[in-house]
């Protein structure tokens, strides 16, 4: 009789434990979907809270000291670069008009197509040092009161790596 009450307690005992096991991995399933949905909202919010620092540049229309203030904004930033489409001015090259800044200087920026606003492959070596955009007697010299199109610049990861500005 003993034996039967040692088996009864060890069964029942098994079987309580596999109901919790049980019920712990069925609530365990039913918070999958909002762990999920909660990850990806953080997610989202993180994304804007890192792209909210450039929000003065999506689509607006800024002056040519702008463009020199995000210069100095984003001198921390590597590989992030700067576009930049000048007015034409009779008697200039293309290469004058359309110059890329690297705010950290310390490589090149991509290659960039200045008619569609999107990334090429390869490096950009037609960089611009900061002292010849603001001399006014420089090849490269944006005026403060110049007005241009800014435009953010997405890589294929849909990070924001660069601000395109284009003359008005």
């Amino acid at each position: 009789m003993e034996n039967i009450a040692s088996f009864l307690k060890t069964t029942i005992s098994i079987l309580i434990t596999l109901a919790i096991i049980s019920s712990g991995l069925f609530l365990w399933g039913k918070t999958q979907p909002v762990v999920e949905l909660a990850n990806s909202q953080a997610a989202a919010q993180a994304r804007e809270l890192s792209e909210q620092q450039y929000s003065a540049f999506d689509n607006q229309i800024v002056s040519g000291s702008q463009i020199l203030t995000a210069y100095r904004r984003y001198e921390s930033q590597q590989g992030f670069c700067l576009y930049v489409e000048r007015p034409y001015v009779n008697g200039q090259g293309e290469s004058e008009r359309q110059i890329s800044l690297n705010p950290s200087e310390k490589d090149y920026c991509r290659a960039f197509d200045y008619s569609s606003g999107s990334f090429k492959e390869g490096p950009d070596t037609r960089g611009v040092d900061i002292e010849e955009l603001s001399e006014a007697s420089g090849r490269y010299y944006i005026s403060p009161q110049a007005r241009f199109k800014a435009k953010l610049i997405k890589d294929k990861n849909e990070r924001i790596a660069a601000i395109y500005f284009v003359a008005e």
